[in-house]
């Protein structure tokens, strides 16, 4: 079979062993070339305590070299200090999902959407909480929001579409994907998942 997009069912696996791959938010401050601002203080002057922005690079650091407690703490702290720094949110979530620890995630992120509802990196990883705990129709409420926010984010409608074949809607999830994929690659995507879907029912 050809290599088409990553099937979004599949994205459920991906998330124990790696974690929630999360697009880039828009809530971190941008330069003119759309690469993240470095900070400019040092974070370890101890005269001059870092911002929440270098403590979030610096737990992402922590959290690519594996040292996950270390994040979190990290995660935490930004959030007890200036609890509307969104990423912050999105990332202690993603590091709770690759512990399994989908409740806490779910948590989190809805205490970030406390601060922003319409934020649709938060909606979909929402979604994709619940996509795991196989609650469909909440799953798809949360990734119909998030792509009506971002309708030409093709993650989003793809999620939609993975949500709507595995709740029996075939019809509508190829059409979804019929938007974003060629004809041959959409129809594999729906057979993929009912080939996964009939294998979880054995």
């Amino acid at each position: 079979m050809k290599q088409s997009c990553v099937i979004t069912i599949l994205i459920a696996i991906v998330l124990m062993a790696v974690g929630c791959e999360l697009p880039q938010n828009p809530n971190i401050p941008q330069s003119n070339n759309g690469s993240k601002d470095m900070p400019t203080e040092d974070p370890f002057d101890p005269d001059r305590p870092p911002t929440a922005k270098t403590l979030y690079l610096m737990a992402d650091i922590l959290s690519a070299q594996g040292k996950d407690n270390e994040a979190e703490q990290l995660y935490r702290r930004i959030l007890s200090e200036q609890p509307d720094f969104l990423p912050a949110y999105n990332e202690l979530a993603a590091l709770e999902m690759r512990q399994r620890r989908i409740p806490e995630a779910m948590k989190t992120l809805e205490a970030g959407l406390e601060f922003k509802s319409d934020d649709p990196v938060l909606l979909n990883n929402m979604g994709m909480c619940c996509l795991i705990r196989k609650k469909y129709e909440r799953a798809l409420s949360y990734f119909t929001d998030a792509a009506a926010i971002v309708p030409e984010n093709t993650r989003y409608r793809s999620n939609m579409a993975t949500v709507l074949a595995l709740m029996g809607r075939r019809d509508e999830a190829l059409a979804l994907y019929r938007q974003i994929l060629p004809e041959e690659e959409a129809t594999e995507n729906i057979q993929a998942l009912y080939n996964s879907v009939g294998k979880d029912n054995k």
